[in-house]
This record gives C-alpha cells, sequence and structure tokens, in this order.
C-alpha cells in the first residue's frame, strides 16, 4: 500500500502552475480595485478640507 507518492506527473505540475498564475492576477486585480477605492475616498475627503469658512 502507498501513502504518500512524492512524485508528480506533468498535468499535477501544469495545474499547480495554473493555480499560481491565476492567484498572481487575482490577487493584482483585488489590489488595484483596493487602490482605485483608497483613491476616491482620499478625493473626497480632500475635497471637504478645503473649504475654510472664515
Amino acid at each position: 500500500m502507498v501513502l504518500f507518492d512524492n512524485s508528480t506527473t506533468d498535468e499535477h505540475e501544469l495545474s499547480e502552475d495554473i493555480l499560481a498564475i491565476n492567484t498572481v492576477f487575482i490577487c493584482r486585480l483585488q489590489g488595484r480595485r483596493a487602490a482605485k477605492s483608497h483613491a476616491e475616498m482620499l478625493a473626497e475627503a480632500m475635497d471637504g478640507i478645503g473649504e475654510i469658512d472664515l
């Protein structure tokens, strides 16, 4: 009986590579979304700061 087989097939290695590539692109996309959202919130906050009544 074999409990652990450390040898990997080409298909397994390819699936791991595809998963890694997919993860990188998803993280980049989420980072861009977050950065855009933060920039919009900062711009809105800065608009309110610029108005001072004397």
